[in-house]
């Protein structure tokens, strides 16, 4: 087998590449004119094919291989040329809408796992299990839309059908994954933690018992020793499995077999700089001209016959809608100040801990500390440091929900 075959080991490819809909991302289309059916040049297509998946990569990885978003864009496609047969648009757009309430089901097990990693340890943050559950109910709300979209077939624009079928759903979909990859990454980092801890544990277990035979502990010493260190074993093998299921559904979210083991690269560094270009007063005008839900209610706006109930009380709806996404962004924007601050926090507390370390690996090295002592002091750094990262990726999640506000993707009333 040739090392280019090696790479697509396990990746499903898709049936049509020529179905997408999406325009090229610019930071792949310099100088590159792309011929009938295809979308990206051949070193674009190398990245998506290997066996490597990478945080930029997602939003090209969803257009091109998500199952549920392929079926989306056909069922598009068959419902817009379709005309006049009502029947034939609804058994599509009923079927797009199943297949999304499969993808909210699936990004909704995996926040229940993270919540159960919530109550060991915060192997999770707090913020990538809500931006999980979040993700999912909004695709389960854009299902449930296009169900209530069918009934009403006759009011429904391609451009109204477009963004229900595949903006929102494309939106949901690759902010789902993105978060899902996050919360992989900040799993990934507990499991170091706990594998220090697992090691400082072993050694006051066996420190006990050497006590315990000196008559310096007593067997409740020990006992407690031992449950400490068997309760982080048990905890350890419920990161392991849950870390494989969430493996699992990131890979068929992306194109990859359920049983495929692709690198799964680190999630990018927080840019501070990007805070500095948050304006949430100006920053309101985009995201009200490009939020899916008020767009959709415009078109359906220019629908309705003028001066009537029906459009006068649209557009009392659109008012609200419009003050909705502006009070939003600016919570949202506190959010991110509020993480920019714990993460500066964190490192802070990182920085004296590490001096606490030096200091103890100095000891070590003239013998005026035990190794309990210093294992202690380690597991205390290798938990700020942990916690550090966990912070960034923390404050990255909170910019990259900003930005989806931005670009439409905020759930409104």
């Amino acid at each position: 087998m040739d090392m280019r075959r090696k790479r697509l080991w396990g990746r499903i490819l898709p049936a049509a590449l020529a179905l997408s809909l999406a325009a090229i991302p610019a930071a792949y289309a310099d100088e590159f004119v792309p011929g009938p059916g295809q979308r990206y040049d051949d070193a674009t297509l190398a990245r998506l094919r290997d066996n490597v998946l990478e945080y930029d990569e997602i939003e090209m990885l969803i257009e091109e291989y998500n199952t549920t978003y392929k079926n989306l864009k056909e069922s598009y496609v068959d419902t817009r040329d379709s005309g006049k047969d009502v029947t034939k648009m609804k058994s599509q757009i009923l079927s797009g809408s199943g297949a999304l309430s499969e993808q909210a089901s699936e990004l909704a097990g995996m926040a229940g796992m993270f919540k159960d990693a919530l109550g060991y340890q915060s192997m999770v943050t707090p913020a990538s299990y809500a931006e999980l559950v979040y993700s999912s109910e909004l695709l389960a709300q854009r299902a449930e839309q296009m169900t209530l979209s069918a009934d009403t077939l006759t009011e429904i624009s391609p451009e109204m059908l477009k963004i229900r079928m595949l903006d929102t759903a494309y939106a949901g979909l690759v902010s789902g994954a993105q978060s899902a990859m996050i919360g992989y990454q900040q799993l990934l980092l507990q499991k170091d933690s706990l594998a220090d801890t697992l090691t400082l544990l072993e050694a006051v277990y066996q420190s006990s018992q050497t006590q315990a035979q000196a008559g310096l502990a007593t067997q409740n010493d020990v006992l407690t020793a031992r449950q400490n260190l068997e309760a982080a074993q048990a905890g350890m093998l419920t990161i392991n499995v849950n870390q494989e299921k969430i493996r699992q559904t990131l890979c068929t979210m992306l194109g990859w077999q359920y049983n495929a083991v692709p690198e799964i690269r680190s999630v990018p560094a927080a840019d501070l700089s990007r805070i500095e270009r948050m304006n949430p007063e100006a920053d309101k005008v985009t995201a009200i001209e490009n939020n899916f839900t008020l767009r959709y209610n415009l078109l359906d706006y220019e629908k309705k016959t003028d001066g009537s109930i029906e459009q006068q009380n649209l557009e009392r709806t659109l008012d609200q809608q419009r003050e909705q996404i502006a009070s939003s962004l600016v919570n949202l924007y506190n959010d991110v100040l509020q993480k920019r601050n714990e993460y500066q926090t964190a490192i802070a507390a990182y920085e004296l801990e590490k001096t606490k370390m030096d200091a103890a690996e100095r000891k070590l090295q003239v013998g005026t500390i035990g190794r309990l002592e210093y294992l202690q002091q380690k597991n205390a750094y290798v938990t700020k440091e942990i916690a550090v990262r966990n912070a960034e990726l923390s404050l990255f999640q909170s910019m990259e929900t900003y930005d989806w506000a931005l670009k439409g993707n905020l759930s409104i009333s």
